[in-house]
């Protein structure tokens, strides 16, 4: 489905299907204009373009992947007994 930009209609059709998690494109004058999202999707796409957008980030990402592709891990227990001895000397 697709929202013709006069049809009143259609709007309301638009909204109830980005309710219920659906993307609808909007034609205007037979061209693809823009489209009615899901809020949640939005957010999702506005948090990956800032991390995307965050170079020494993707950095240490492709950095973690790289490790955990070479067998270069640590258990959940190691990372909570590393974090109790950061604390302990903090205090």
């Amino acid at each position: 489905m697709s929202v013709s930009a006069d049809g009143l209609a259609s709007w309301n059709q638009a909204v109830e299907r980005a309710e219920h998690g659906e993307s609808v494109p909007i034609i205007a004058h037979g061209e693809h204009v823009a489209d009615v999202v899901p809020s949640g999707e939005l957010d999702r796409l506005r948090e990956t373009i800032e991390v995307l957008s965050d170079s020494d980030l993707v950095r240490t990402l492709e950095e973690s992947l790289a490790d955990l592709h070479a067998g270069r891990t640590v258990s959940s227990d190691q990372v909570a007994a590393d974090l109790r001895a950061r604390s302990a000397a903090d205090e």
